[in-house]
């Protein structure tokens, strides 16, 4: 992004919150540098907002019964709020704090969308290959379906099969489970789609999936926090999964799914620490090649219906009042609830983790949005949106 087109984005945005145009833009070219704005640089406006941010945040997780709870905001390209809440670990009164390891669940298929868009810029892969140009072994409803179909669970693959196992099982299964849908016909989420991608990268690369990701993402961003819990365990630093049948009954523990059964669709863990650094680089666009931004964020080309694709390449794609790209994506699984809400064009970015998983959690990130960035999209009062942002995995 240039300066001038980010400088003409923070206006737009400073438009509907003038307090916001007396912060100064992110750094937007050269490494990931994780800029904090001091508070007492703050707008007194930014500064109340955030207030409100952190009281609400305090009280939802109080409401909740939430064990832990860590949430980042991020104004043109600065940190400008970090807070925790609660415990990574109940038994041991462990605190939460910025290098807590929480599970990410489906937040992983950014990463798996972004090391895939990484092999088309590469020339290695193209998005309207059919999968069995890839693949072997696949039966005919799965063979001509295309890799963009894929991406943007317009696929028609299905969402539950019959049994869970290790993905290198489910493929077998999954091939001979008849599509949900007509390919291309309708948006229908499934994480059997991304452990398809994840496979496809792999095939191309020769290289195991985490590894891909590591070279794409993670080394180019200082990201040495961030791999499967499995991976983490021995750092003592990966916080314990919670559920408590969401609300009706007491917190329990959970395990973390076995990343390989979730794969390339849920099998990442990272901090709050490294999410930020993760933010930062998709809003500095440091990883791929312009052409490719523009179809990770803002391509949704329409189903066969007409109708608008609201997701594709791992992010729910819609507009502020203000008409800005708002980016988002949820995980969860028991013991994951996940976010990260993203304004590109003004460099902005929501960031939440914790370790329970149950709807009220998610609206913890939204509330905080909407109170920063003057939009409803937190509201309780406001209309739901069709844009989906979450998967179990």
């Amino acid at each position: 992004m240039g300066t001038k087109l980010a400088l003409a984005a923070i206006l737009l945005l400073s438009n509907a919150n003038p307090a916001l145009a007396q912060l100064r833009p992110g750094n937007l070219a050269g490494q990931i540098p994780v800029q904090r704005l001091p508070v007492d640089r703050l707008p007194e406006a930014i500064k109340e907002k955030l207030v409100r941010v952190d009281q609400m945040a305090a009280a939802e997780v109080a409401q909740l019964n939430v064990p832990g709870y860590a949430l980042a905001v991020i104004i043109n390209g600065e940190v400008v709020l970090q807070k925790y809440y609660g415990f990574a670990d109940l038994q041991n009164r462990r605190p939460v704090d910025g290098d807590t390891v929480f599970g990410l669940a489906s937040l992983t298929k950014t990463f798996t969308a972004i090391s895939l868009l990484s092999l088309v810029d590469k020339g290695l892969i193209n998005l309207d290959d059919p999968l069995s140009k890839y693949l072997s072994d696949l039966t005919p409803p799965y063979q001509s379906l295309t890799i963009r179909q894929l991406a943007s669970m317009t696929a028609g693959v299905p969402s539950e099969l019959s049994r869970e196992v290790l993905w290198k099982e489910q493929l077998p299964i999954l091939v001979n489970t008849p599509l949900t849908s007509q390919p291309g016909s309708e948006f229908h989420y499934s994480n059997f789609s991304y452990r398809l991608l994840g496979s496809v990268i792999e095939k191309v690369t020769r290289r195991d999936y985490l590894d891909v990701v590591k070279e794409t993402i993670l080394d180019p961003l200082g990201m040495s926090s961030t791999a499967t819990t499995f991976l983490l365990c021995d750092t003592g630093r990966v916080a314990q999964g919670y559920g408590d049948n969401q609300g009706a009954g007491p917190l329990r523990a959970f395990d973390y799914k076995n990343p390989a059964v979730s794969f390339s669709a849920g099998m990442l863990a990272s901090t709050q620490n490294d999410l930020i650094k993760y933010a930062l680089g998709m809003l500095q666009q440091k990883m791929l090649s312009p052409p490719q931004y523009l179809t990770l964020w803002n391509l949704r080309p329409p189903l066969s219906n007409g109708q608008p694709d609201p997701w594709a390449f791992g992010w729910s794609s819609t507009k502020t009042p203000e008409g800005q790209h708002k980016l988002a994506m949820n995980g969860g699984t028991p013991g994951v609830a996940s976010t990260i809400i993203l304004l590109p064009q003004s460099n902005c970015a929501v960031i939440a983790l914790s370790n329970l998983r149950k709807p009220p959690v998610y609206k913890i990130a939204k509330q905080a949005f909407s109170i920063v960035f003057h939009d409803p999209y937190g509201d309780p009062e406001a209309p739901p949106g069709n844009a989906p942002e979450a998967g179990a995995d």
